[in-house]
């Protein structure tokens, strides 16, 4: 059977096995990676990325990076991907050379799970911890929805989401979170889910064991007050799911 005539089912699978026998990637051990970079199509400021998520870029040995579809013109940034991942409808133009990745794991355009809960279900299966997202950032509202809610389907994941300009961290429950930010950064909780326990310091409007319900807009549009003396915010939250969006002080796209 080619693999045109594949399902999505067996597609998955297909790739799945390809890991766990290490027929893909050869060089590198799926049980070795703890975290994962996903490089998603849309502009991105890689230099900002890398200063401000170090983690991921401190040890590439242990950082397992996937391309998703168009995120592919990215690779170079990090001298090629283990996986170029999709069913590369938005880049079928690109003219790609094969040392820009060590396997590609193609997929059919009908599918019931977009092509980045399919490079998510692989970093999951590879053992990985942390996940940053580069890039996606912008362009369709629905596929930009569809990214802020992968965190309640892979609650196993730590995310973290970037083009740069603009972050996103999530704020897994009863975890404190010291996020480094520029004065005046823009700094905004975004409720998945009803929060209880927010704490919020280091910003002009702090919080304290805050209840909040979704939907309530108090949380948008604070401002950090960091300093060289306390260089970060803090964000916690003791139930709940949420992002801490946060974006340089020189963005500002307010409606």
């Amino acid at each position: 059977m080619s693999e045109e005539q594949l399902s999505e089912e067996q597609f998955h699978q297909m790739a799945l096995d390809k890991l766990e026998t290490g027929t893909i990637a050869p060089n590198r051990s799926p049980t070795h990676y703890t975290r994962a970079i996903l490089l998603l199509p849309g502009a991105v400021d890689f230099a900002a990325i890398q200063r401000d998520f170090p983690q991921f870029f401190r040890d590439q040995g242990d950082i397992l990076q996937i391309a998703v579809d168009k995120g592919i013109d990215k690779a170079d940034q990090l001298n090629g991907v283990d996986y170029w991942l999709g069913d590369f409808d938005s880049s079928v133009h690109l003219q790609v050379d094969s040392s820009k990745y060590s396997a590609k794991i193609p997929y059919p355009a009908d599918k019931n799970e977009t092509d980045t809960e399919l490079a998510l279900s692989l970093v999951k299966a590879c053992g990985v911890s942390e996940v940053l997202l580069i890039g996606g950032i912008g362009g369709r509202i629905d596929h930009q929805m569809a990214l802020l809610f992968y965190p309640l389907q892979y609650s196993s994941l730590q995310f973290y989401h970037s083009d740069g300009r603009q972050s996103f961290y999530y704020l897994q429950p009863k975890k404190c979170y010291h996020i480094p930010a520029k004065a005046a950064s823009l700094v905004s909780v975004i409720a998945l889910t009803d929060l209880t326990g927010l704490t919020l310091t280091n910003v002009q409007w702090p919080l304290t064991d805050y209840v909040l319900p979704l939907g309530r807009g108090l949380t948008y549009s604070n401002r950090a007050i960091t300093s060289t003396i306390e260089p970060a915010i803090t964000a916690e939250i003791s139930a709940g799911n949420a992002w801490l969006y946060l974006s340089i002080p020189e963005q500002d796209d307010s409606l």
